[in-house]
């Protein structure tokens, strides 16, 4: 249970009804659906590559390449965190790899090329979403509560993790690669979703503008610069 700065115990429903529990939906919605995607498909790339009729020295080479092209769009997403935005790069990353995900569903049985094509796409693209959760629950949450804001995040996204890793077999085994396909694609589109609808923009703020909510955000040079408050969910 975590301490407010004056010593008091602060519980979760007091975390719930601080204000920042729409933040919190945020954290745990956007974290979820860009992780249960990301482990389902790597910890199965060579079965899910094989389902694509990539068999042999294909899906081996294959999965290593679409490790490596993780790592690259991570490091790219890095790099493009402070100029493009928080919001921006978020809601871009789970626009292009969610279209990925959706052609390689419709194109399950297009050339080995194209299905190598479309998994690099995605791993590319998720390197934003997966850069950014450890960028947004720091930030958008003051000190007192942001502990147990980044705990709550981090289990209700590894709890999404382990189901969808444990369902990935079932998927393949019971309705096939295309709709397995499809059901990321479409969980994919709930973190664009509530990426659109809830996430805020900090970029070029300082940890208290960010953290601060709506009603509480007055910040002075802001002000006399004449520039509009910004609104945070």
């Amino acid at each position: 249970m975590p301490e407010q700065s004056d010593g008091v115990k602060r519980t979760l429903s007091d975390l719930l009804h601080s204000g920042y529990g729409k933040r919190l939906v945020f954290i745990s919605l956007f974290w979820t659906c860009s992780v249960i995607p990301v482990f389902a498909v790597y910890a199965f790339a060579p079965r899910v590559l094989q389902a694509l009729h990539l068999s042999g020295n294909w899906a081996s080479y294959g999965s290593v390449a679409i490790t490596m092209l993780f790592v690259v769009g991570c490091i790219i997403a890095t790099r493009l965190v402070n100029t493009m935005g928080r919001r921006s790069l978020l809601i871009h990353s789970f626009l292009w790899s969610g279209i990925a995900l959706m052609l390689l569903g419709l194109l399950r049985d297009g050339p080995s090329w194209v299905i190598l094509l479309m998994f690099g796409a995605y791993a590319l693209f998720i390197g934003g979403a997966q850069v950014l959760q450890l960028v947004y629950p720091n930030e958008i949450f003051p000190t007192d509560i942001r502990a147990a804001a980044v705990g709550i995040g981090t289990s209700m996204s590894r709890i999404g993790a382990a189901v969808g890793t444990y369902l990935v077999p079932v998927s393949l085994q019971s309705i096939g690669i295309g709709s397995t396909m499809y059901i990321a694609a479409g969980i994919t589109l709930v973190g664009l979703i509530v990426a659109w609808m809830l996430a805020p923009e900090t970029r070029s703020l300082d940890l208290n503008q960010a953290s601060a909510l709506p009603d509480t955000e007055e910040t002075p040079s802001r002000i006399s610069l004449g520039e509009p408050r910004r609104n945070y969910p």
